[in-house]
């Protein structure tokens, strides 16, 4: 039957067992054959045909980071409502090597999905379109999507705290980020830091620190050391993780250096332990409930009404508090 559609042996089978995820043309084809060729599907053969499975995929980087988790409960949550479970796996920080992680998902019947990030593997791209995939990508909102985002502009909100700095006279400036390779969030804001600083010629300078291994403490602490020993005319931190930022402050203290009058430092998340923090730590409030809440409204209303799933830029919000201050 395969041969004689011209098609996979999997497409086939697709086309009775998870129809949602074959192109109407291809399974018109196959049904067609299928006919021709005297095959009928057995009863069991025709539940399945319009089977659903009410299973949505989820791949995040990691299970470790709270602001994930945060997202995927609100995602979670708003899908049982409606009798749908989520099924999440983590994949590390590289979105070129989430393929086999995707394909396990769709092939345990995945109805929908949500990537944290953007898709960039071109092989990846082709096969969710194959199988009509509906998906959803957060966490990010690049200006060019091929698949449609609920999520918040990393380049505009770290553009906005770099602004906040250089307001307050700083023009010596450090960023500690997560791992950048494969990963557009960092991407963004290590840009828009040398974008923000690049008119200012020599009047400003930056350095860049790379945690490969993702967001700790232990990072924080230890980066923080090296660039007081490496570049002590750094009068700002800026920290792409709160948990970097904790760090950071750990070793500000026991180096005796005062935070803010000597060194300011910001963070990213707005976690809720950074009020908490000594000092409370400015950082950037970034919409984790709500990216998880309208993307599974996204993927309920076009799974069961067929609405288009539209992008949706949300707002992040700059968090003033005591670990920042003027030159």
């Amino acid at each position: 039957m395969a041969k004689a559609a011209g098609v996979s042996v999997a497409t086939v089978s697709r086309s009775f067992n998870l129809p949602h995820h074959v192109r109407d043309d291809v399974r018109a084809k196959v049904l067609e054959i299928a006919q021709k060729m005297g095959y009928t599907p057995n009863s069991a053969a025709k539940a399945l045909r319009s089977r659903q499975t009410n299973v949505i995929g989820a791949i995040i980087p990691t299970l470790d980071y709270a602001l994930y988790a945060k997202m995927v409960n609100s995602f979670q949550d708003r899908l049982a409502q409606y009798g749908y479970v989520v099924h999440v796996l983590s994949c590390g920080f590289d979105s070129r090597n989430i393929f086999d992680k995707v394909r396990l998902l769709v092939e345990r019947g995945a109805e929908g999905l949500l990537v944290v990030g953007d898709i960039v593997d071109e092989k990846l791209k082709a096969y969710l379109k194959e199988y009509r995939m509906p998906v959803v990508c957060t966490y990010s909102y690049p200006a060019h999507q091929e698949f449609p985002f609920i999520g918040f502009d990393n380049y505009k909100a770290t553009q906005q705290l770099i602004q906040y700095l250089l307001g307050l006279g700083h023009r010596r400036l450090a960023m500690l980020t997560g791992p950048i390779l494969g990963n557009d969030r960092q991407q963004a804001r290590v840009q828009a830091l040398e974008d923000t600083l690049r008119p200012l010629k020599g009047e400003a300078s930056h350095v860049i620190y790379e945690s490969v291994g993702g967001y700790s403490i232990e990072f924080g602490d230890k980066t923080m050391r090296r660039i007081a020993m490496e570049h002590p005319e750094v009068t700002a931190v800026i920290c792409n993780s709160d948990i970097i930022a904790f760090g950071v402050l750990h070793a500000c203290k026991k180096l005796g250096i005062d935070v803010p009058s000597q060194l300011s430092i910001v963070g990213h998340d707005n976690m809720e332990f950074t009020d908490y923090y000594e000092p409370p730590l400015t950082t950037l409030a970034i919409p984790a409930e709500e990216m998880g809440q309208l993307s599974a409204e996204a993927l309920i209303a076009h799974l069961r009404n067929g609405t288009e799933i539209k992008p949706l830029l949300l707002d992040t919000e700059l968090i003033i508090r005591q670990s920042s201050h003027s030159v």
